[in-house]
């Protein structure tokens, strides 16, 4: 059972020492921080380095399938910009695969490897994710967490959306962006929710209003993947900024959302 507690727990963690950003000292305690989380779930981590860099290195874990070399990958970022400590964007993603790898791990052994990422470098041009489609089958897919925990009284659109759609104004629901190929991901996932969903396949006008995150690489390899997200700046008034703070997430509302992802994680690894 996912835990609201213990997402608070680990999003507490991972701010505790500023941003993630480059050389500061919340990259190391993040990375040493999240590696310690999985290890200790019995899961062997994996340094998967982009560059030279400390801050240039994804860590991935997976338990095994039984019969096929494919994978269903539950995504995060764990870095942040420079000045934020960065509890929505995106510590809440980072917390939510954690505490899904927590309970994914106790389950019987799927025909799918389940792989946990936790990716460096969106915040600069999804550069962590970009260089893992070389370690990765044709047939992977994957779910993204990008900010996963803020509800508001408001929300807002894109401009370029106005006319095409029509958001609800409160900032209750998740949103669940796909392209045409990665809707039976979409459809799956919000089937589990227990809360208001905002189902997404854009137009080609607007597509590059969700281009935003570490679904993007996949999308441009040809691959399925779901970008689940609060939306961002859309509703979070913290976005980027200093008092993006464990304080002012909705940790049920994150719980739902990583629940959501266990049982659809489940039945694709089956």
């Amino acid at each position: 059972m996912i835990s609201a507690k213990r997402l608070r727990a680990h999003v507490e963690a991972l701010t505790a020492h500023g941003p993630r950003f480059e050389d500061l000292p919340g990259v190391a305690a993040c990375l040493r921080y999240s590696t310690d989380q999985l290890s200790a779930m019995g899961l062997k981590v994996r340094v998967e380095r982009y560059g030279s860099e400390l801050h240039q290195v994804n860590l991935v874990a997976e338990i095994e399938g039984g019969t096929s070399d494919d994978a269903v990958e539950l995504c995060a970022h764990w870095d942040t910009v420079e000045a934020s400590p960065g509890a929505d964007d995106n510590a809440s993603g980072v917390a939510g695969v954690l505490e899904a790898a927590r309970v994914l791990r106790d389950a019987d052994l799927p025909a799918r490897t389940i792989r946990f990422c936790l990716f460096g470098g969106e915040e600069s041009g999804f550069d962590g994710s970009a260089a893992h489609q070389a370690f990765i089958t044709a047939q992977t897919e994957s779910i993204v967490f990008e900010m996963i925990g803020h509800t508001a009284a408001h929300q807002r659109i894109p401009e370029e959306l106005g006319d095409f759609l029509d958001i609800p104004d409160r900032g209750d629901f998740i949103a669940l962006v796909a392209d045409e190929r990665s809707q039976d991901l979409q459809t799956r996932f919000a089937r589990h929710l227990e809360i208001p969903s905002l189902p997404l396949v854009l137009p080609a006008f607007a597509e590059h209003v969700a281009m935003r995150s570490d679904h993007v690489p996949y999308w441009d390899a040809g691959r399925r993947s779901l970008l689940v997200t609060d939306t961002a700046d859309y509703r979070n008034v913290h976005y980027h900024r200093t008092d993006d703070t464990a304080d002012t997430l909705d940790y049920d509302f994150a719980a739902n959302v990583a629940t959501a992802a266990v049982r659809t994680i489940t039945e694709l690894a089956q």
